[in-house]
């Protein structure tokens, strides 16, 4: 089967991991990022603007739609949903694939060519909306009901819907009306993974956290917890992997910037225990990583964590912005190394019963419009 993968970039890694697995499976994969020729840089992370007409014209309808603060939602107007949906269109006909999955629903899978679709989400729009407005984030996505038209659109025309999360799933029976029959919640899985000899490593007195946006993950938050609770264990020290930092950091916290697998696996398996104590969460790939790593988590109670994260059983759940909270919940952990492991490989058994790359395609491939599009494609060899 000639499976056409439309998505934007690498996702954290969830690009690569999903066509890795379905490789595996037997599924040729071909890829189309559909934002990349419509970034408003020339290059993602580059200062040089993209001078392509359509860009242009994407900058222009961002900033009347979302005022000074279009960069965060640039590509959240009716203008790039339509853009893209035609660059995703024109991938579609050169490709001919058998079936398309696509990431998220920033565009449309492509007018009507007979060709079975599907979709691979994390969040829904409605659920960005009812985001609370925090001190330092960009604000919640405003209420558009030209995009929401859109987006229900794709949904109720896709073959079906895959979710990491039921929180995912709920927002699409609630806020779109989807059939529930239409709706699978397949999953996720962790990025890095333990190698044999990363098992069973000595713990240090350490906290780690892990998340590329220091302020959204809940960093100063971690930092203000940290502080409070280092009076009382003096030994601790706060690992950072992240794209920065604060500049002053409370004494035994360190910033490492962002790694690579084995340096960051190194840390998993090292450290005592996982905080994320972030604000907005569309999922958190992080927590399944360090689970895997058996390594008890310290997290926040919103979005799809709960669904991840047992609390009491492989780690505890705060609320969020409440660095009191957060400093008990880590002390108690760093004061019991015991129960710390109990959770931990609580957490590794969770992960590895619960989640993975593997066993989200799998259940992917099961649904009916990619399974007779591989039948179809077999037949046909």
């Amino acid at each position: 089967m000639r499976l056409l993968y439309l998505h934007y970039g690498p996702q954290s890694g969830v690009t690569a991991s999903v066509s890795t697995e379905l490789a595996r499976a037997g599924v040729e994969v071909l890829h189309a990022n559909a934002i990349e020729r419509f970034l408003y840089q020339l290059r993602p992370g580059s200062k040089i603007p993209n001078l392509r007409p359509a860009a242009v014209r994407g900058v222009f309808e961002a900033m009347q739609v979302h005022g000074r603060r279009w960069k965060p939602y640039y590509l959240h107007t009716t203008f790039a949903f339509d853009h893209l949906t035609d660059l995703a269109d024109e991938a579609i006909r050169i490709a001919r694939p058998d079936a398309v999955l696509q990431a998220g629903v920033l565009f449309a899978p492509g007018h009507d060519r007979g060709i079975p679709t599907h979709l691979y989400l994390d969040h829904t729009r409605a659920i960005a909306e009812r985001y609370e407005p925090v001190e330092g984030l960009p604000p919640p996505i405003p209420f558009e009901p030209r995009w929401r038209a859109r987006e229900e659109a794709v949904y109720r025309r896709a073959d079906a819907i895959f979710t990491m999360s039921e929180h995912a799933a709920r927002s699409l029976r609630d806020d779109y009306g989807v059939d529930p029959a239409r709706i699978r919640v397949v999953g996720a899985g962790p990025n890095v993974e333990p190698d044999p000899g990363e098992l069973g490593l000595h713990r240090e007195p350490a906290v780690l956290f892990v998340g590329k946006n220091f302020v959204p993950k809940g960093g100063p938050e971690l930092l203000e917890a940290f502080a409070a609770m280092r009076r009382e264990h003096p030994r601790a020290r706060l690992w950072i992997v992240a794209s920065s930092a604060p500049a002053s950091l409370p004494e035994g916290a360190t910033f490492l910037g962002l790694l690579g697998r084995e340096a960051l696996a190194r840390l998993y398996a090292t450290a005592s225990v996982f905080a994320l104590p972030t604000l907005r969460e569309a999922f958190g790939l992080s927590l399944l990583e360090a689970m895997v790593f058996a390594l008890p988590v310290v997290a926040t109670r919103v979005e799809a964590i709960p669904e991840i994260v047992a609390d009491g059983e492989t780690g505890h759940l705060v609320a969020p912005r409440d660095p009191p909270a957060l400093a008990r919940a880590l002390g108690a952990l760093l004061a019991d190394p015991a129960q710390a492991r109990r959770l931990g490989a609580a957490g590794r058994a969770r992960s590895l019963a619960r989640f993975g790359w593997g066993r989200a395609t799998a259940a992917m491939l099961e649904a009916p419009g990619l399974s007779t599009a591989r039948t179809s494609a077999l037949r046909a060899l």
